[in-house]
Order: C-alpha cells, then sequence, then structure tokens
C-alpha cells in the first residue's frame, strides 16, 4: 500500500534532532500527524515536500522474530 505525506514542517527538540511533521490524509478535512525522525526521510526532504511512502509484508523479520520467540520459550520452559 502506497499513501502520500505533506511535510509540514520540521522541527528541533530539546535535545537537538530534527522532526519532520508529515500530515497524512485520511478522509476529507480528516489528517493524521506523524512525528517523523527527519534522518528517516530522504536527503534534502523540507517544508512543503510531498512524499510518497510504501508498506510492505517484511517475511524475513517477521520469521527471525517468531525463531527468537520461540528460543525464549523453550528456556523459560526448561527445555
Amino acid at each position: 500500500m502506497t499513501i502520500r505525506a505533506f511535510v509540514d514542517r520540521i522541527e528541533t527538540t530539546q535535545e537537538g534532532n530534527a522532526l519532520a511533521v508529515l500530515l497524512i490524509r485520511r478522509a476529507e478535512g480528516e489528517y493524521l500527524q506523524w512525528l517523523c525522525p527527519l534522518e528517516w526521510l530522504p536527503p534534502g526532504t523540507r517544508e512543503g515536500d510531498w512524499l510518497r511512502m510504501e508498506f510492505a509484508p517484511d517475511a524475513e523479520t517477521r520469521a527471525e522474530m517468531r525463531s527468537e520467540i520461540e528460543s525464549l520459550l523453550q528456556e523459560l520452559q526448561g527445555e
């Protein structure tokens, strides 16, 4: 699934980290606001830019996490 996000503004936290305030349209007149570390976005991203974001399943990580959880459960159960 691909969505579009508008870079409304870029803020700096008290710790000095840059955050992009992204607006994602959910419905007519309804927007989701997402604070995203600027370093996660493409180089040169600035206020007023539009971004396309894609969400895709990550089967490899899912399998790795499942394996880790199963190992921990076996360890806790004394196997």
